[in-house]
């Protein structure tokens, strides 16, 4: 696109042209082109962002999300972490001690990730603890942690010890971005969905918040039936976006079709690899990048499809920390059946 200083030196030169003397930059006429010539550009600039909005590859923000809405899709919101924390006490007593909704414990982190009942209980008399349901304060991927992570008791009874969650919080997804949003939208001109097919089931599926992966099965039970296999990348789905998928679609069916929602079975991948590292990294980014890197590859590879090692491979040598590679013999392309969906196993990466 033509630039402000080439809009005001072509005005200026035009002027010295038509007028025969020499243009003087501290003129009224110097002053009201410069401002004229910023207008123009102004308005070129917004010319050319209303031009990439018109097209799927290069529209943004809500003019994707009319795009989405024309294809019948619709950008999948952010979702909190779900989980329970465990309250203990360190000897029971003879009352009951209850615990509000609305309890908070926090991880340790500089920048803490806080978790909140969402129910009241109770410690019964004589018990030492309770469980309760609980998810993050606030929504995206970040709040998923591991067991034991949040333990610090931001509020609670006073007779509560401690704290924390013996099983992980899982489910918290990010708000779809624009990319993601546009490959689901090119899918969908790819393979139109009709009411009947494969495409159909699929994109029904993948408009529930936590899944982000289908497969589709037919006459997997026998004739008029249809197996839909989700995901949620790395993890299952929680079983309220399983249940929720399954109501959407058993709504959207097709007549006299029995579908069925099913989250995919895991197939851990273990990686066992000898990297040789580039000037400039050190043995625990090499790691890091190597071991995002593999964590990226499967979750990519779709329900039913295979691990490519030359891929890997391929991928690992463009992450740009190292230069060369070693696979064991034994480590080759995995074949994942209709219903399964790759997750990361054991990861052992060796610096050299």
């Amino acid at each position: 696109m033509i630039t402000y200083d080439e809009i005001y030196n072509r005005m200026k030169s035009e002027f010295s042209a038509k007028s025969k003397y020499d243009f003087d930059e501290v003129s009224d006429a110097a002053i009201r082109m410069r401002v004229l010539a910023g207008e123009i550009f102004n308005a070129m600039t917004n010319i050319e962002w209303l031009k990439n909005q018109m097209f799927v590859a290069t529209a943004s923000g809500e003019y994707l999300d009319y795009f989405a809405s024309q294809r019948g899709l619709e950008r999948k919101q952010a979702q909190k972490a779900q989980g329970e924390i465990t309250f203990f006490i360190n000897e029971p007593v003879e009352n009951s001690i209850f615990i509000p909704k609305g309890s908070m414990v926090a991880t340790a982190d500089t920048e803490p990730l806080r978790y909140v009942t969402v129910e009241d209980a109770e410690i019964a008399a004589e018990n030492t603890l309770v469980s309760v349901s609980a998810e993050a304060d606030k929504a995206g991927k970040i709040s998923n942690i591991p067991i034991n992570t949040a333990k610090i008791i931001v509020s609670a009874p006073a007779e509560i010890n401690y704290a924390y969650n013996r099983e992980p919080f899982e489910d918290g997804c990010d708000k779809e971005t624009d990319d993601e949003l546009r490959e689901r939208i090119k899918a969908s001109f790819l393979v139109p969905s009709n009411g009947t097919n494969k495409a159909y089931y699929e994109k029904l599926a993948l408009s529930v918040p936590g899944i982000t992966k289908a497969g589709v099965i037919a006459k997997g039970r026998g004739t008029g039936t249809v197996d839909v296999y989700v995901s949620n990348g790395e993890n299952s789905p929680s079983s309220a976006a399983v249940a929720q998928a399954q109501v959407l679609i058993a709504k959207n069916r097709e007549l006299n079709v029995d579908v069925k929602v099913i989250s995919a079975q895991l197939r851990k991948i273990n990686l066992s690899v000898a990297v040789y590292a580039k000037d400039g990294y050190i043995r625990n980014d090499i790691v890091n990048i190597c071991t995002q890197v593999f964590k990226d590859y499967l979750n990519e590879i779709e329900i039913g499809g295979t691990m490519y090692v030359a891929e890997l491979g391929k991928r690992l040598m463009n992450s740009g920390c190292i230069c060369s590679y070693k696979f064991p013999t034994n480590f080759v392309d995995v074949n994942a059946t209709a219903a399964q969906v790759f997750s990361v196993g054991t990861v052992k990466i060796e610096v050299k």
